[in-house]
């Protein structure tokens, strides 16, 4: 591994911060705001729903999108497009989610650093745009990387390598190995790294000092 990289791309859900508390937290909120009976119920109907929306969409941004899961899960239930439920549902998720949002220890040194040593760096991520510029926000990264690129945007998800050749292409930077791809997706990341042939270090959540030992 190089000791300064030419680039550094990174992925930001469960990779920056952790996922799964999130999710929890705004699948709570969603579900009080509901007037289903049990939160056991109201899972298994958003479960079917997300799962229903990822089948008709396939791999792009948008089989991520919350509001196409809510739209659905009501439609299953009601039989018809409930507008308002579905934009109180959506809400309620984010509200919830971003509540309990909490930046890894050390990244962001690690991006000031890498930012004032002039290294050019790009989010690469399978989201929504609005969605993840709002999680920077919250995360007060937003002005910590030189670029974002989505899903949504560039019109494929990880392993496709399309967000990466974008953000290179911008820096004006070749692909190898002295770039790298921070990532905890050790099928979606690790593919992408590998189809560019770029040098990838796997987030694992079970390292707490994962961001420390990156510090320049």
């Amino acid at each position: 591994m190089p000791a300064q990289p030419a680039a550094i791309l990174l992925d930001i859900d469960n990779t920056v911060y952790a996922y799964a508390p999130c999710h929890e937290a705004g699948l709570k909120a969603a579900f009080a705001t509901s007037d289903f009976l049990d939160e056991a119920t109201f899972h298994a109907a958003y479960t079917q729903a997300r799962e229903q929306a990822k089948h008709a969409i396939a791999d792009t941004g948008a089989a991520h999108c919350r509001l196409l899961y809510f739209k659905r899960l009501l439609e299953n239930r009601l039989g018809y497009t409930a507008l308002l439920e579905t934009l109180a549902l959506h809400k309620a998720y984010w509200d919830g989610y971003h509540a309990v949002m909490q930046l890894d220890p050390g990244v962001r040194e690690c991006l000031l650093r890498w930012q004032h040593s002039g290294i050019p760096t790009a989010w690469i991520t399978d989201f929504t745009t609005e969605q993840q510029l709002r999680k920077l926000q919250t995360l007060r990264i937003a002005d910590s990387v030189t670029y974002l690129f989505t899903a949504e945007e560039v019109g494929a998800v990880k392993p496709d390598p399309r967000g990466v050749d974008e953000a290179l292409a911008r820096f004006g930077i070749a692909p190898g190995p002295d770039v790298w791809f921070i990532g905890d997706d050790t099928k979606r990341d690790r593919g992408v790294a590998e189809a560019r042939g770029l040098t990838f270090l796997w987030r694992d959540r079970n390292d707490a000092d994962f961001w420390m030992k990156l510090m320049p």
